[in-house]
């Protein structure tokens, strides 16, 4: 089953669906073996937002647990995710650190030719003056190469804080250049986080302060651009602007946002229903304020939420929903570093690159998961949930390896007691067989 955890991360180099579910099959083979273990703690909250997801959807609409298109685009957090469950269900005895290093080259090595092209026909600038002519690497959106490159860079970041080589260094520049040409700002602007963050010592104030930060920007935003004279629960936002990116922003302010902020207002708690936010909903029944339920529904599985995993989960999910999947990134973080250090001081840096990745990474989703919908996009987080499957399932080797491990000294022997006195009341301790 291992197998298949590595075969999943080396193609997510691309996010056909069939491809990105690979990660899922463990749980299907090996789900007997969820009994009788002890798991981390960032399991209870992921483990509780997936019943609650498929509680809502099973409310909101039943029928969308059987149709492809659901999980290829309104419910690709049970792909996403599904991974970490996986990871619970077997075991290897791997390096991960030489795993994610040679994933790391392959990664960067097999996009080089796709770049050169690139490069050849477009030029390094061209992106300022031609927004569309931007570098895909091997998926269709560019937020979705945005995406994998920008975690792809956290991964390079790990691996050479690891080891350090100017080969590594080298790929790591490369790796930019291509996060570069994708133009896509949103993966940019995370990858750029992870460096302060890195400088200021990763401490736990940063992570909370920032999380803060992010909800309650969001929200502002969403508030400033709200107009109380538009219905944004039928309303249709056309673009006028030729530039798509400009386009592409307007959109977000104009309709995105302060749809989902409308959401939220309806359902504050719960949530509209799970996979909602780009359906029409044309009547909500609404409880107190605080709980809304919707009615008169038609079901769209389409590619429009919020372009903010904040807004969406408040407009989908609620105060419930956003609690649970913030509080499963703060465990994770945690537990990452709580890894990270052990394997430094105890294990003598085994796994260290897998456990620093988890964490940076973590902290470079939750920035683009403003400015797009990444939380459960799997191009950004497959590669992510893989690693941390892996993480889960590696146990310690059994021959004792000096890079890895302390040598072990067996420990002395407890004292002999000899029978006797043994503290005689006028020379002292006795020492035997002096």
């Amino acid at each position: 089953m291992a197998y298949i955890s590595v075969l999943a991360l080396f193609l997510t180099v691309t996010n056909l669906v069939p491809l990105s579910a690979v990660g899922f099959l463990p749980i299907i083979f090996c789900a007997w073996r969820f009994f009788g273990r002890s798991y981390p703690s960032f399991i209870a909250p992921l483990t509780a937002f997936t019943l609650f997801a498929l509680v809502s959807t099973l409310l909101y609409n039943a029928h969308s647990l059987t149709e492809f298109e659901f999980y290829r685009r309104d419910g690709n957090f049970f792909i996403a995710y599904a991974p970490i469950f996986a990871g619970c269900l077997y075991a290897h005895r791997w390096d991960m650190n030489k795993l994610l290093r040679a994933f790391f080259v392959f990664a960067v090595v097999i996009n080089i030719p796709l770049y050169a092209l690139y490069l050849a026909q477009n030029g390094l600038l061209s992106i300022f003056k031609h927004p569309d002519d931007s570098f895909g690497s091997f998926f269709i959106a560019r937020n979705a190469a945005g995406g994998f490159l920008a975690m792809l860079f956290c991964l390079g970041v790990a691996c050479y804080l690891q080891r350090r080589s100017r080969i590594m260094l080298a790929l790591i520049a490369l790796n930019g250049l291509m996060l570069f040409s994708t133009y896509s700002r949103g993966s940019l602007l995370g990858a750029l986080a992870v460096l302060p963050y890195l400088y200021f010592g990763r401490k736990r104030v940063i992570l909370a302060t920032l999380i803060s930060c992010l909800v309650v920007a969001s929200l502002a935003m969403a508030m400033y651009h709200t107009r109380s004279t538009v219905d944004y629960m039928g309303y249709t936002f056309s673009i006028q602007n030729q530039d798509a990116k400009t386009a592409n922003l307007d959109i977000r302010y104009e309709w995105l946002w302060p749809r989902a902020l409308a959401y939220f207002r309806q359902s504050p708690i719960v949530g509209m229903g799970f996979g909602s936010f780009d359906d029409q909903i044309r009547n909500v029944v609404s409880y107190f304020g605080v709980l809304g339920v919707p009615s008169d529904i038609i079901v769209e599985h389409s590619d429009s939420h919020a372009h903010n995993s904040y807004l969406n989960f408040l407009a989908e999910t609620g105060v419930v929903g956003l609690a649970l999947m913030l509080g499963f990134y703060w465990k994770l973080v945690k537990w990452s570093q709580d890894g990270a250090a052990r394997s430094a001081l105890v294990e003598g840096g085994r796994n260290f690159a897998a456990f620093r990745f988890v964490e940076i990474s973590s902290v470079c989703l939750l920035v683009m998961a403003a400015t797009e919908h990444r939380l459960v996009s799997p191009s950004n987080v497959l590669i992510l949930s893989l690693v941390i499957s892996l993480l889960l399932a590696s146990r310690s080797v059994r021959v004792t390896n000096p890079e890895y491990a302390r040598v072990r000294v067996p420990d002395a022997r407890p004292p002999y007691r000899y029978r006797g006195q043994a503290y005689p009341t006028a020379t002292g301790r006795s020492v035997p067989d002096a």
